[in-house]
């Protein structure tokens, strides 16, 4: 499409009167393609074995909701522990403009799970009921038969089938399985909100899976609008060499590209990848692989469209050092080296000591007062830990949870008395745990 043509700012999946233009795109071989493939293969197998993994008996990742708990490869994390999810969150995008600074789109190509179902998911079953792309095509443009119907219906059915059991294994990473097993096998009456729960996530993976497809990259994906900011001059990307390829023609006076439209039609959200970079693109290398095929049997050399950056195509001087990438990766080492050490140092117990509501204290005798506290003690161990207080002189304590042993994971709510001598409230009162080093000053109330 031309820059000058009014419509060139049209989203791919739109025609000219605003209706939902569907896509459907040729399947080519060829080493992007196999590549894709493969990491694709891999991860739905970690998709779905994920939540049924462990390390050390806690469970590989998930995020027990009726717990409270977080596992995350052999550490657990309480919903409360905020602070590590702002250090997990940065990390991660910073990651993204790290990688995306470096090698492009490779997200999308690679790990976006939208790309992954819907195309080595929900296509391949579309192909395998339906045929290929140009089949399906002229099928749904034509008039709908008895055949049709069925294979729709067929196509439909693999539909809710797999996408039921997407739904359920995602379940799974807030589930523990055994639980989640036993619910499937009752009555949705007997745990009506985690069969509402599924119900929803099926709806909306049938509707975006099925439906919506690669309108999700063209209006609501949010990387696509800010993948610029990462990118640059020589960040390598899907390209077309303008150079070689232009003047487009079929005569051997012309440039390489013979334009025979391959690159669009293999293209998954329909772009022309010969108008340059767009948001839609997710940089699967189809239309490198297509255009490859092309070349080939033109006896032409490879590559008229191939992974490279612009500053390559135009033939300008590249620096080894880059600083986007630099800065992202400094940052992300930052983060990484900041969680890690808040995770290390973490103590095995987590103690929180708080006055109770409305308390303020009792006089136990002509020299003793007492105060009320709420203590909540969490183990954030793999095994199981011994709690008691070691106090100074001139205080005793009544604890209701000193002296037990808290297992792994496990968190223990009691009640505190602590009881003084008056003539100690002028000094600054410290109770501290056996086995640890860890102090907690306590906020005591007096005449």
């Amino acid at each position: 499409m031309s820059q000058h043509d009014p419509d060139a700012l049209r989203a791919p999946t739109i025609d000219a009167k605003g209706r939902r233009r569907w896509i459907y795109p040729d399947r080519r071989s060829g080493p992007k393609s196999r590549r894709r493939g493969l990491v694709a293969s891999l991860l739905l197998v970690l998709y779905l074995l994920a939540p049924f993994l462990s390390i050390q008996g806690m469970p590989l990742i998930r995020f027990a909701v009726l717990e409270g708990i977080i596992y995350v490869f052999g550490q657990s994390f309480r919903f409360a522990d905020g602070s590590y999810v702002v250090f997990v969150l940065l990390t991660a995008a910073l990651t993204l403009g790290f990688v995306t600074s470096i090698w492009g789109r490779v997200w999308c190509a690679y790990g976006c799970p939208q790309t992954v179902f819907v195309e080595w998911v929900i296509r391949p079953i579309e192909e395998l009921v339906e045929g290929p792309a140009h089949k399906r095509r002229r099928q749904d443009a034509g008039r709908w038969n008895l055949s049709l119907l069925g294979r729709k219906v067929l196509k439909h059915l693999l539909f809710i089938l797999v996408i039921w059991g997407v739904s359920n294994a995602f379940l799974a990473y807030f589930i523990d399985p055994k639980t989640l097993w036993h619910w499937v096998q009752s009555s949705p009456s007997q745990h009506p909100w985690a069969f509402g729960f599924m119900v929803f996530c099926f709806l909306a993976l049938f509707f975006d899976l099925v439906w919506f497809r690669e309108q999700f990259c063209s209006f609501l994906c949010p990387y696509a609008r800010f993948q610029s900011l990462m990118m640059g001059f020589t960040t390598p990307t899907i390209t077309y060499d303008k150079q070689r390829g232009e003047p487009r023609g079929k005569r051997s006076k012309t440039g390489d590209c013979i334009d025979c439209g391959l690159c669009i039609r293999v293209c998954p959200t329909g772009i022309d990848i010969r108008d340059g970079l767009q948001l839609e693109c997710i940089q699967c290398g189809r239309c490198a692989d297509a255009c490859d095929t092309v070349m080939s049997t033109l006896k032409r050399k490879s590559g008229l469209i191939r992974y490279t950056s612009e500053a390559n195509i135009s033939g300008a001087k590249v620096r080894k050092f880059r600083l986007r990438p630099a800065v992202y990766l400094v940052l992300v080492l930052i983060n990484l080296g900041l969680l890690s050490y808040n995770v290390g140092t973490r103590e095995a117990l987590k103690v929180t000591i708080t006055r109770q509501p409305g308390s303020t204290y009792t006089q136990m005798g002509p020299h003793e007062i007492a105060n009320y506290f709420a203590l909540r003690v969490v183990n954030q161990q793999h095994t199981a830990q011994n709690f008691t207080l070691r106090l100074v002189p001139g205080v005793r304590v009544i604890c209701s949870i000193c002296g037990r042993t808290i297992e792994a994971n496990e968190e223990l709510r009691g009640n505190l008395v602590v009881i003084i001598d008056k003539r100690l409230i002028g000094n600054e009162v410290i109770l501290r745990r056996d086995a640890s080093e860890e102090e907690y000053k306590l906020p005591l109330l007096a005449p």
